[in-house]
């Protein structure tokens, strides 16, 4: 049976992972910049629903992230909005390079056999 005392600390978690997951986005945007203002209001927007969503999986493969106080939340939603956000913006990055794309696909090619010998 639900009482208003657990609804109320209900609304103090899901603040804390928001708020969190608002900041881990910030340290995102400091360690890799957006690279418009488009992208930089995408981080924004969609970083309470990853800091939401992935917080109870963070907080379940760090060890110290596990608790149940409203830090442990914070801290556990900070950590999801930061690794998510900065892990998309690298990987977008490095796709959109045409030449680390050129050479993932020769490195692929060589490891199958078909592709340019070693240099050496």
């Amino acid at each position: 049976m639900s009482t208003i005392g657990d609804t109320r600390m209900d609304l103090n978690i899901w603040a804390a992972k928001f708020f969190g997951s608002v900041f881990g986005v910030v340290l995102s945007m400091v360690f890799v910049a957006p690279s418009t203002h488009r992208n930089a209001i995408y981080r924004i927007l969609f970083a309470p629903i990853a800091g939401v969503i992935f917080a109870p999986a963070t907080q379940s493969l760090v060890w110290f992230l596990q608790g149940s106080s409203l830090e442990h939340h914070m801290a556990a939603g900070c950590a999801a909005g930061f690794c998510c956000w900065f892990i998309l913006e690298f990987v977008a990055r490095m796709m959109s390079s045409r030449q680390w794309l050129e050479k993932l696909l020769e490195e692929v090619l060589r490891l199958k056999g078909g592709g340019p010998p070693d240099k050496q």
